[in-house]
């Protein structure tokens, strides 16, 4: 099989994606000892490197879609409706993953300066029936994605180890969030940048099949 140099192209741009939001994520949301919650991350991390993180983390997301553009591409001989379904579903996801990581800098100034003060219960509230619960649907999604690739490794006609199913992007957030609870010196790494370690991961695995089968033909 020879692998398009665009759908290459495209899987290395979906790794710098995850490079570029996950250096923004981490100074939006590292606090030393690693976070005790989503929301109350946000009223310990310093608002100065918070900011720098937020522009980072905003540039990178749209480059996700360039990714899973090539995912499609990469799948597209094994079944066309999976690949195209592959390529929605992740699009949508990184659509609500994009307004909840623009909103994350916003929350931490509001909740960091309202601290104290009777409006802070609101804002919090107000945050978590807004905002929060993007999460809850970008790991629905996440998880179609993961089942959706699943699929199409088993079924694929690329010549990729079936192993590789194993490696879906929802059991890959699970181990890394888990890692706060088996080891959490690198928990406090790498879970609060959850989704783009899942997806430096998910791309390069994927990307490091590209250049054995092309070597191989």
């Amino acid at each position: 099989m020879n692998t398009t140099i665009s759908t290459k192209i495209l899987l290395f741009i979906g790794l710098f994606a995850a490079i570029i939001v996950g250096a923004g994520e981490f100074l939006l949301h590292y606090v030393p000892g690693g976070p005790e919650g989503e929301i109350s991350m946000l009223e310990k991390v310093p608002l100065a490197r918070a900011s720098k993180g937020h522009f980072l983390a905003v540039l990178g997301t749209p480059l996700y879609l360039a990714g899973y553009y090539g995912l499609m591409l990469f799948f597209k001989k094994t079944n066309q409706l999976l690949a195209w379904l592959l390529l929605i579903t992740g699009v949508l996801s990184f659509t609500f993953g994009g307004v909840y990581v623009s909103s994350r800098y916003f929350a931490a100034e509001v909740l960091q300066r309202s601290a104290g003060t009777a409006d802070h219960a609101f804002y919090l509230q107000s945050y978590e029936d807004h905002y929060q619960v993007l999460v809850w649907g970008l790991r629905v999604l996440i998880t179609a994605v993961s089942v959706i690739y699943v699929l199409l490794v088993l079924k694929n006609k690329q010549g990729i180890p079936k192993w590789l199913a194993i490696f879906n992007p929802i059991i890959l957030l699970i181990l890394i969030i888990s890692s706060l609870l088996w080891y959490r010196p690198l928990g406090a790494y790498i879970a609060p940048i959850a989704m783009n370690t899942t997806h430096f991961v998910f791309f390069g695995l994927l990307l490091l099949q590209t250049k054995k089968l092309n070597h191989n033909h």
